[in-house]
């Protein structure tokens, strides 16, 4: 199953990269190649950071400058055109159930390469149980609609297709804390027992890495992130980092933040158990108490 077309930010992440990429080789700063069009530093930045589009007659000017060959300004032209393209209208996409910057988030997670996930209090929802996402959104205030909440669990389960997808990588690490919440919902064990046997699923899937890092491990760097990191295998490579937060969320990708949750990442990776580590710890949690 292919990942199909790279959504337009990465486009324009990689467009911006590459002229950066030229810049650096025909020996100018950001400063330097600003000043000489008369333009800020700011704009040459943005452009380099995807912050902004590049027009085709600021594109045309940096590459002149850089002394770009054919070849590499008609792919950066490219890029720049497909930075723009507005993602398909199609009322059937999966994109089209969800609002603001979870649209953005199913563009990247339906065509990234890797996707690392932390959670500390909430399950992944890609992972999510039916009955674990029903008790989440039972849980909102003010309370849903029992029509809502049937159809954001309906679009929750389509996002699980991408799983399914063998040419796509996925990683969690979830804190203990995110499953112990579930140990008396309804005054049982059920909902944290399924969702124990549905994470234990998973592992056994080939694309699929699943770790926990528990209470006796002790505090570890970022643990109070949700985040995801999208990777994509283009040249340059690219990442983009989803921050999630209560109503909402970031996406970044400068390279300040990237290295931050990078590290944070590789930190949180080595201080939970190893996927094989969690397999039984797991299975302790799916049997009935």
């Amino acid at each position: 199953m292919s990942r199909g077309p790279l959504p337009p930010l990465v486009y324009k992440i990689i467009c911006g990269r590459k002229l950066a990429i030229l810049r650096d080789g025909a020996g100018y700063s950001q400063k330097q190649a600003a000043e000489y069009y008369g333009w800020s530093q700011s704009k040459v930045a943005y452009f380099e950071g995807a912050t902004s589009s590049t027009s085709p007659p600021d594109l045309d000017s940096l590459l002149d400058l850089y002394k770009a060959d054919a070849a590499t300004r008609e792919d950066c032209h490219r890029l720049a055109v497909l930075g723009k393209k507005n993602p398909p209208r199609r009322k059937s996409a999966l994109r089209n159930r969800f609002e603001g910057d979870m649209r953005s988030v199913i563009d990247l997670e339906g065509t990234a390469a890797t996707r690392s996930e932390h959670t500390s209090m909430v399950i992944p929802g890609l992972l999510q149980t039916e009955d674990y996402m029903r008790y989440i959104f039972r849980a909102f205030r003010p309370s849903l609609t029992r029509d809502q909440i049937d159809q954001y669990t309906e679009n929750r389960l389509a996002r699980q297709a991408v799983l399914d997808n063998a040419d796509q990588s996925f990683w969690f690490v979830v804190h203990e804390a995110a499953l112990r919440s579930l140990e008396n919902v309804d005054g049982d064990s059920t909902v944290l027992e399924g969702q124990a046997r549905h994470m234990m699923e998973a592992l056994d899937r080939p694309n699929i890495e699943v770790q926990v890092a528990p209470f006796r491990h002790g505090y570890y760097p970022g643990q109070e992130e949700t985040y995801v990191i999208f990777g994509f295998d283009s040249d340059p490579a690219v990442q983009v980092t989803y921050v999630e937060k209560y109503d909402g969320g970031d996406l970044l990708h400068d390279e300040k933040n990237l290295t931050r949750f990078a590290t944070f990442w590789e930190h949180q990776r080595v201080h939970a158990l190893g996927p094989e580590q969690t397999r039984p710890f797991l299975r302790a949690l799916s049997r009935p108490s």
